[in-house]
């Protein structure tokens, strides 16, 4: 009797109780002593009824859905990374059709019931199904996207004489199919080029005479760094300079050289000029240009150390790390000039330019030309029509 209690024992689950029936039969009659057989009995059959199905594991994305009742079900829906607790219902089990054992087991939460409710209620008419292909943790974290057009940026794109970095030119030359008859046609930013009406250079002539204010210079010697362009040596002066005239100040933002000068002075040209470009905190320019006379013998220290350090290749500056170079000692002592509103002598030629050309000429050596000239035989402009512009000299 003992041997049977532990066979009871061994079973488990929704059988237990059938189990139990049958092996306390069996043992009453074999202490009961009856050598006759036992009867043949059907086979049990155990049939659960209506099991809850288990839930299938969460998927990495759960979709995220809209709706009435599926949002009130999706508050139940733990978290992706999180335990999901388990759910205890009874389980009805029949025994050869007939009902025999009531249990109950533990059934995890299904995290997708959110998603088949919504679409019951959806198929039933009764709800709005809106699923997303993102899931809830990106959709929380994600801005949402404005269906709006991306507004252009309002700065606006200044000109090759700007401290801003500039738009990229569009290639340009002082001869061919790109020279100065063609830079209007080349892109629509240098149609004033073709169509402005106070361009430069221009030839000065019948100016008139009158009391100028006067050009104040503030420079001290500086550092420098020399680039070749392709079109012209630029030099930039890296401890600033400045210059005052009416009471504005101009920063430096530049110098360049020109071979030969770009202005003629009733008709006459000079064999270089040094042209310096300026703004002031308004954003107006300002150019000073300074002619440039060849004398045999008569080197200018100033140009010297320029030339010295021309870079063996263009665009990549050269700055030598002690020399130091004066602007101050290279301007002549009289500053009398010539005033008249222009543009900028390359495209995209801007207008509103205010150009002082001094009448003074500086001295270089020849070579000192020659060397120039060697890198630039022509890198000017040639004279546009005045059209009737008032242009004013100093009387003295």
């Amino acid at each position: 009797m003992t041997v049977y209690r532990r066979k009871l024992l061994d079973y488990t689950g929704p059988a237990r109780g059938l189990a139990a029936l049958a092996l306390l039969a069996l043992a009453s009659l074999a202490f009961a002593g009856d050598p006759a057989p036992l009867p043949k009995a059907d086979p049990i059959q155990i049939t659960p009824i209506a099991p809850t199905p288990m839930a299938a594991p969460a998927a990495a994305s759960a979709p995220a859905v809209t709706s009435p009742a599926a949002a009130t079900a999706a508050k139940n829906v733990p978290a992706q990374g999180l335990a999901v607790p388990a759910k205890s219902g009874p389980i009805s089990v029949t025994v050869n059709g007939a009902q025999a054992v009531k249990t109950s087991m533990p059934v995890p939460a299904d995290p997708n019931e959110a998603v088949r409710q919504a679409i019951r209620e959806r198929m039933q008419g009764s709800g709005e199904l809106v699923i997303r292909s993102v899931d809830a943790a990106s959709a929380i974290a994600a801005p949402a996207k404005s269906s709006s057009p991306p507004v252009p940026s309002s700065k606006p794109v200044e000109s090759r004489t700007g401290s801003a970095k500039a738009a990229p030119m569009v290639p340009w030359s002082y001869d061919g199919d790109r020279g100065p008859a063609n830079w209007g046609k080349l892109h629509a930013r240098y149609a004033a080029c073709d169509k402005g009406q106070f361009q430069s250079p221009i030839d000065l002539r019948d100016g008139v005479g009158v009391d100028l204010p006067e050009l104040t210079f503030d420079v001290k010697p500086s550092l420098f760094k020399v680039i070749d362009t392709g079109k012209t040596l630029e030099v930039h002066y890296l401890s600033g300079a400045s210059m005052r005239v009416l009471g504005n100040t101009y920063r430096l933002m530049h110098l360049e050289f020109r071979h030969p000068a770009e202005e003629r002075i009733e008709g006459k040209t000079h064999g270089m000029s040094m042209q310096l470009h300026f703004r002031d905190g308004q954003g107006r320019l300002a150019a000073v240009s300074v002619l440039l006379s060849p004398i045999p013998g008569k080197e200018n220290p100033f140009i010297q150390s320029i030339w010295n350090h021309i870079p063996l290749v263009r665009n990549e500056a050269v700055a030598p790390p002690e020399l130091m170079i004066n602007l101050g000692q290279v301007l002549p002592r009289k500053l009398s000039y010539y005033t008249y509103m222009g543009s900028l002598t390359t495209p995209p030629c801007t207008e509103g330019v205010t150009w002082y050309v001094l009448k003074t000429p500086i001295e270089v050596s020849s070579d000192q030309i020659a060397i120039f000239a060697r890198l630039y035989p022509n890198n000017t402009r040639p004279v546009q029509p005045a059209n009737s512009r008032l242009i004013k000299e100093s009387r003295s």
